[in-house]
């Protein structure tokens, strides 16, 4: 007589309790991630006009009290301009509100 042997077939049922297990801690995790920012810059588009300088740029827009050197500072770095460049007429500067 023929006697069948089965092969032992590997199982399913620890893949899915694992699988289980990750959903049941990460989704929570995921649902309640926040993404943190920063609040929205708004600057002022200024053109250049003939003998403007980045610093009466500021301050002609500071605020009485305001560290008008932190401020240029400020919009040499959002504007990439290096320290010695000189600004020319019809340039667009972007100036924090």
């Amino acid at each position: 007589m023929f006697h069948y042997h089965r092969k032992p077939r590997a199982s399913l049922i620890p893949l899915i309790q694992v699988l289980s297990l990750v959903l049941v801690f990460a989704l929570p995790a995921i649902w309640e991630a926040r993404v943190y920012t920063s609040s929205p810059a708004h600057y002022d588009k200024v053109v250049v006009r003939e003998g403007d300088t980045v610093w009466s740029l500021v301050a002609h827009r500071a605020k009485p009290g305001a560290d008008v050197s932190q401020a240029a500072y400020d919009v040499a770095s959002i504007n990439h301009l290096a320290a010695a460049r000189e600004l020319h007429p019809g340039q667009i500067l972007l100036i924090p509100r």
